[in-house]
């Protein structure tokens, strides 16, 4: 699904093709007590994680920002979590706790696109990384949101200008959560896209193999 939240003054949209998002939304903002974006997402319940590369991102404004979020619902004043990339600002992971509340941001390393996003949802503990190659994370901030079980998550895009859209592209889109998560031991792998490797300290020797695209690889 995709559309727009916060009824911003151009209509954004959104096109599928060949593994690659290209999204367009205009918006003053997502920031403050209520957001003004574009939004491609699916309903998804329980843990999750929502990982993307913003391959472009359009220069409408330093604080034009596009990323990946979990969110409650549509509502322009939701709750929400995500870590986005902006032209001027580098990363920044913002969240709002309550609905209607303000929202909090902690600042992620000042890089430019292309680069990897990823957002976990793990109980109420929402965890943001960051990676300029898909397979070493580093975390850019994490807090808790009493956010219901059933949420929204996919790409967001505001322009940070409501009269004017802003493109971005997205490729290496994966949300994985609502089921099970199947892990295999290989001995010898050979790692080609669209799988990288992921660290995680809980895996026997702290590395697993994952696939970006479902049933390929």
């Amino acid at each position: 699904v995709d559309q727009d939240v916060g009824s911003p003054a151009i209509a954004g949209s959104a096109s599928f093709a060949g593994g690659v998002f290209t999204v367009k939304g205009a918006g003053v903002d997502i920031e403050g007590t209520s957001d003004q974006f574009h939004y491609v997402y699916q309903p998804l319940s329980g843990d999750m994680t929502v990982v993307a590369r913003v391959a472009t991102l359009q220069n409408t404004n330093p604080w034009a920002k596009g990323g990946v979020m979990i969110r409650e619902s549509t509502a322009a004043n939701s709750k929400q979590a995500m870590l986005v990339l902006t032209p001027g600002n580098g990363l920044s992971f913002q969240r709002r706790l309550s609905t209607g509340g303000n929202t909090t941001n902690t600042p992620g390393a000042q890089v430019a696109a292309p680069y990897w996003v990823k957002l976990v949802r793990s109980g109420s503990t929402f965890t943001a990384y960051s990676s300029p190659n898909g397979s070493s994370w580093t975390q850019v901030g994490s807090d808790t949101i009493s956010m219901a079980t059933n949420v929204l998550v996919g790409l967001a895009l505001t322009s940070h200008h409501d009269g004017i859209l802003c493109t971005a592209v997205f490729t290496g889109v994966s949300v994985t959560g609502g089921g099970t998560l199947l892990r295999i031991e290989a001995e010898s792998p050979t790692v080609t896209g669209p799988m990288i490797t992921v660290t995680d300290a809980a895996c026997f020797g702290s590395k697993y193999v994952e696939t970006s695209t479902a049933n390929t690889g």
